[in-house]
């Protein structure tokens, strides 16, 4: 569950870099003023700007290729992204969630 915290972030994340290409043509250093309540400021900009590139690439052919990308993202991309939701089983309580929601329909 996204806490207070979180979404206030995300929200100012969202506002400085609305899509991948914002994201790689800000600051690491807005970035990071933005990320920095939640800790290693350094590394997630970092991150979060070499997916934004490794995105834009085009040169991946699944979501697990990018950078930092796990389970839960490739799952979360799957269900939200593609539409191939019942082609993953997910892990995370929140997904499952949806994702049976998704079988009721």
């Amino acid at each position: 569950m996204i806490t207070l915290q979180t979404k206030k972030v995300l929200d100012e994340f969202f506002k400085l870099c609305p899509d991948a290409e914002s994201c790689m043509r800000v600051s690491r250093e807005e970035i990071q003023e933005v990320i920095k309540t939640l800790g290693l400021q350094g590394k997630r900009s970092a991150m979060l700007q070499r997916l934004s590139c490794e995105y834009l690439s085009e040169s991946w052919t699944h979501v697990t290729e990018l950078h930092s990308v796990g389970k839960y993202a490739a799952d979360a991309y799957a269900i939200f992204c593609t539409g191939k939701w019942d082609e993953v089983v997910p892990n995370d309580h929140m997904l499952n969630k949806y994702w049976d929601f998704l079988h009721t329909l």
